[in-house]
């Protein structure tokens, strides 16, 4: 029995019958802006129509490159796509494909954006589990255990201004932003009404390929974090890092560690191992499963809380003080989120702070012993750049938010 989550695919279900059925290389075939591919698929026709017949797989969405993904590709690698080998062009078309027959109002219709599993699940690009919420969306936890890809409209605002990059295209509808590994982000276009439908779900056009999750290393580094780079080098646990499953770093940006007074310095190494393990914790933090007021236990011990504002199109996330400001860069073993200032400790906060209640959320995590969602209070908004420095030097590394890895399954 096919599996449709009837929360994302309401819609997709009612266009998904009574369509004459076609093949995806049928239905791309009648689109100029899709010949480069339409010839891939072509010159792989074994490979290929192996892959997308197979109907133990569907539905499904595929998300097809551009004539201009090409382009880009070569113009990048200085080969084309013809000359990857076939265990690395499994992998790409496995990371292009989405586990569930997505329409273009179901990308559409969640201005927070969707954390979508893909069918990519080599451990290399792939050392995270599935949690609970996320299983019960996509078809359940071995359907849904391939890396993700976070989709967000252009509608949705965000607090940094090269989260996504979005343009507006003359043909399709609904330009998204499809976040891969290394931080890149593509534009999405969803194909309207028939135009997208096949026999196995449905296909969306992206400008460039995907870029499957690379080790924390790498992608810290790529993303010019300094800052937090040199904090764990000092600390000594990049080995760490990039060896365990589940994990996602809350990573202040290279001005929220120069407001703190530069602790990624001024920090010997136990204290700075103490600060990085200050918000290590237990549960993968995909920014759509956050909700307001949850309260997840870090390794060290202490709490950290989320405050969520402004559901929506213009919704703001905090982890204690921190506001996130690049949220979901993905990892192979999670994911990164970049906040505007180092995080406090709640004791800390509430000592200067009145806390102002807040619904009680659900919880998200998969692992129950370690996330608790609460009634409590929401922390403050980000405190100064000053006030910050000032509390670093008195208090030292319990106050530090240098690294925020968050280990779970989700």
């Amino acid at each position: 029995m096919l599996y449709r989550p009837a929360t994302l695919l309401l819609l997709s279900s009612t266009l998904y019958n009574g369509i004459q059925a076609q093949s995806l290389i049928d239905a791309i075939s009648k689109n100029p802006s899709l010949s480069n591919f339409t010839a891939f698929y072509t010159a792989n026709t074994v490979f290929a129509s192996a892959f997308f017949s197979n109907e133990s797989m569907y539905p499904i969405t595929f998300l097809v490159p551009s004539n201009t993904a090409f382009a880009t590709f070569q113009n990048q690698t200085g080969k084309s796509l013809t000359e990857i080998a076939p265990v690395d062009l499994l992998r790409i078309v496995q990371y292009h494909t989405l586990v569930s027959g997505l329409t273009t109002e179901n990308f559409t219709s969640r201005p927070e954006g969707m954390t979508i599993p893909t069918l990519m699940i080599d451990e290399t690009y792939n050392n995270r589990s599935v949690g609970v919420e996320m299983a019960s969306k996509f078809g359940g936890p071995e359907r849904s255990s391939g890396q993700v890809v976070f989709v967000k409209p252009a509608t949705g605002s965000s607090p940094s201004k090269n989260k996504f990059r979005l343009k507006t295209r003359q043909s399709g509808s609904g330009i998204s932003g499809v976040r891969s590994g290394l931080g890149s982000t593509v534009n999405l276009t969803t194909t309207n009404g028939d135009e997208g439908k096949w026999d196995g779900g449905y296909y969306h056009i992206i400008d460039r390929l995907l870029t499957p999750p690379d080790l924390c290393t790498k992608t810290i580094r790529g993303a010019g974090l300094v800052n937090l780079d040199r904090a764990l080098n000092r600390s000594g646990i990049w080995p760490q890092l990039d060896g365990s499953a589940n994990v996602t770093c809350l990573g202040p940006s290279n001005d929220a560690f120069a407001q703190a007074g530069n602790p990624q310095d001024a920090l010997n190494q136990t204290e700075l191992t103490k600060a990085l393990f200050f918000h290590t914790l237990p549960m993968v933090a995909y920014s759509d499963y956050l909700v307001d007021g949850m309260e997840i236990r870090s390794v060290e011990g202490a709490m950290v809380r989320v405050r969520v504002e402004d559901e929506g199109g213009e919704r703001r996330v905090w982890f204690n003080n921190a506001r996130l400001v690049e949220e979901n860069v993905l990892v192979h073993n999670g994911l990164v989120h970049v906040l505007d200032a180092v995080m406090l400790p709640l004791d800390q906060l509430n000592s200067t702070t009145s806390a102002t209640p807040s619904a009680t959320p659900s919880a998200t995590s998969s692992s129950a012993t370690s996330a608790t969602t609460t009634g409590s209070g929401t922390p403050a908004a980000s405190s100064s750049g000053a006030a910050v420095a000032n509390i670093v030097h008195r208090k030292g590394w319990e106050v530090l938010g240098a690294l925020g890895m968050v280990m779970a399954v989700l």
